[in-house]
């Protein structure tokens, strides 16, 4: 058995800078029973219509560069109800890209359509039941789940889907129990032979309230990752301790920190485990969202025995005037990928960084404009690439 001990500074700097409450699915388990039902508009659609430039470049010659004009369109309705007793959401987009030049692929639009429904039911004061779904088909990796490759290697299903049920057995203490599945599939035949996969986790939470705002919690969770094709099927027990904290009515974190005993057919390793988010509302027109987690990963596992990866990500909004609006967002990640054999290790730096502003031409009709810039540096050369996308469009709401 190999027991890891560089947790690292790294971990260290995701301690300090920490957590947030990311709106990215699928990528902590503390994200599970933590659906938010604040808009209170019943229901929404909206439409938009952009056009822009995309240039990836890999650092190999061939490998798949785009240098391309492209214009887009997309549709979108959420839905929802703030009943006290049991609150729900569904949010539904759908939206196609169309390259002017050529891509090096075949096809030169990609789509994109996303469902989102979120539930919860109060039986009673004690026990309470909470769903949230998510289902994507899409092309662009993304950063923020960790499911997808960080390559640009076609169209993907990815579906998260989680249960969970909590009972207060006195005024402190409370329990959690909760399931939850999600997975992955390519269109691409070989990419899907070595990354479609299933994932199911089983979690018990005991928590305890120190105070009206903070909680102390342990929990015990169990994972098990089942490939399609690939024969890497692993499974991983974690025990993990942690807080739930709300400071005032705009800020509130959770962290979890423990140990995750990792084993696949090809290792068997025991490695700290780190999750956290945070959520702050500067004001009425300022929020950030902080997200950190260090565990073992299942994308991009190949041929070697395991990926351990750092990850933390923040993205924020800001309401400059009633007109003008601005947001940001971070996605970065450092992964070790250990080899088999006499396979070296490699190191990997993912960074994503988007920016944009909109502004309020009329009462629903608002100009957008949006910059993203991407990042892949790897010790394996064929995998590194840069990518610079700008867009300018039109969106309506009503």
């Amino acid at each position: 058995m190999k027991t890891r001990l560089n947790f690292s500074a790294l971990a260290a700097m995701f301690l300090a800078a920490a957590p947030l409450a990311s709106a990215q699915q699928g990528l902590l388990s503390l994200q599970n029973n933590k659906a938010e039902f604040a808009d209170p508009s019943p229901m929404t659609f909206t439409v938009g219509a952009s056009g822009g430039y995309d240039s990836l470049d890999y650092k190999t010659e061939g490998a798949g560069d785009i240098d391309s004009f492209f214009i887009q369109g997309g549709v979108g309705a959420a839905f929802q109800d703030n009943d006290q007793v049991t609150p729900w959401n569904l949010g539904l987009d759908l939206s196609t890209v169309y390259y002017l030049d050529d891509t090096n692929r075949s096809d030169q639009s990609d789509y994109s359509a996303r469902v989102t429904f979120n539930i919860a039911h109060s039986f009673s004061e004690r026990l309470k039941l909470m769903h949230n779904f998510y289902l994507a088909y899409e092309v662009e990796p993304n950063f923020g789940t960790g499911a997808s490759t960080a390559l640009r290697n076609g169209q993907y299903f990815y579906g998260y889907n989680n249960f969970a049920v909590s009972y207060a057995w006195s005024e402190r203490f409370s329990t959690t129990t909760s399931y939850t599945v999600d997975g992955i599939k390519y269109d691409d035949d070989a990419i899907a032979a070595s990354e479609d996969r299933f994932s199911h986790t089983v979690s018990q939470q005991f928590a305890w309230a120190w105070s009206q705002t903070l909680k102390v919690v342990g929990e015990y969770r169990y994972r098990k990752i089942a490939y399609d094709k690939a024969s890497n099927d692993s499974s991983s027990h974690f025990v993990l301790a942690g807080l739930d904290k709300a400071w005032n009515e705009r800020t509130n974190g959770s962290f979890r920190a423990g140990a995750e005993m990792y084993e696949s057919e090809r290792s068997d390793e025991i490695a700290p485990y780190f999750e956290a988010t945070l959520s702050h509302a500067t004001s009425e027109k300022t929020t950030l969202n902080v997200f950190s987690s260090v565990g073992f990963d299942g994308s991009e596992i190949g041929n070697y025995g395991s990926r351990y990866t750092y990850r933390v990500g923040a993205n924020a909004t800001n309401q400059v005037t009633k007109r003008l609006a601005v947001n940001g967002g971070l996605n970065y990640a450092y992964s070790t990928f250990d080899g088999v054999g006499l396979a070296p290790d490699v190191n990997e730096h993912e960074l994503s960084a988007t920016a944009g502003l909109g502004y309020r031409l009329w009462e629903n009709v608002s100009m957008d404009a949006n910059y993203s810039y991407t990042l892949l540096t790897s010790d394996d050369a064929l995998r590194e690439y840069d990518r610079n996308r700008i867009s300018l469009g039109l969106s309506a709401s009503f």
